[in-house]
């Protein structure tokens, strides 16, 4: 029909391309466009790592969440090692007396740190001697007699007549724990026993080394055969309670 349109349509010759190039708009033009491309690759490419990590995240959050709630491993197993110490820090120590008794602090523990006149008053004198407390001593205002208890669990170590501090009993608890009770008149328990918290050890009563002090308790507390401050252990409820 006409020659003219059957004819193939022919490549751009060198001449062409140098011509497109050679305007003003190309170059930046292309720039560009490869700027918005690469743009759109790292958008594209840290929405992608974003998400991935946001899943990772999550998963520790969940799993750790779902651990929470189940009880821990020394609580399901009672014959654990550390149970034991656990539950007698969780206890507390209580006042070595029968609840309900009325008593005073009669002596207290001598104390290096404390001021001169509050440590003369922790001193023992027996015969020509001075000898530092090393516990602390309890009294009714009446001067009598009073049911002595364990301040914490524990086992009978000890359950003897003394000649100097009469009856006494030690017990030991966890952790190097050891409570002394001395100037007792007479004894409930025998060395191996193993007693609760409030059980009867035995009675206040008199002792040759503190005879000044009349019938009376004495109650030491000992981290590993040390005598320290049983401030440090008494709970602040018992304490709240020494006069009631």
């Amino acid at each position: 029909m006409n020659g003219e349109q059957k004819q193939p349509i022919q490549p751009p010759t060198k001449s062409g391309w140098k011509a497109f190039f050679s305007k003003k708009w190309t170059f930046p033009a292309i720039y560009m466009g490869a700027a918005a491309l690469i743009l759109a690759l790292i958008m594209w490419y840290q929405d992608t790592r974003d998400y991935s990590l946001d899943q990772k995240d999550l998963m520790p959050e969940i799993s750790m969440g779902q651990e929470n709630t189940e009880p821990a491993p020394i609580a399901m197993t009672p014959d654990a090692e550390d149970a034991v110490p656990v539950n007698a820090h969780e206890q507390g120590m209580g006042w070595p007396v029968a609840e309900g008794t009325e008593f005073d602090v009669v002596m207290n523990f001598y104390d290096e740190a404390a001021e001169d006149d509050v440590k003369a008053a922790a001193l023992i004198q027996y015969e020509d001697s001075y000898w530092p407390h090393t516990g602390i001593d309890l009294a009714t205002k009446e001067g009598q007699t009073f049911d002595v208890t364990a301040a914490l669990p524990g086992k009978v170590t000890k359950a003897e007549k003394d000649p100097m501090v009469g009856f006494l009993v030690e017990l030991e608890h966890a952790d190097g724990l050891t409570t002394v009770y001395q100037s007792l008149e007479d004894l409930q328990v025998a060395a191996g026993d193993e007693v609760e918290q409030g059980a009867m050890l035995g009675k206040a009563g008199r002792n040759v080394f503190e005879k000044d002090l009349g019938v009376h308790l004495h109650f030491e507390v000992r981290e590993n055969g040390t005598p320290v401050s049983p401030d440090k252990y008494l709970t602040q409820e018992s304490k709240k309670n020494e006069a009631q």
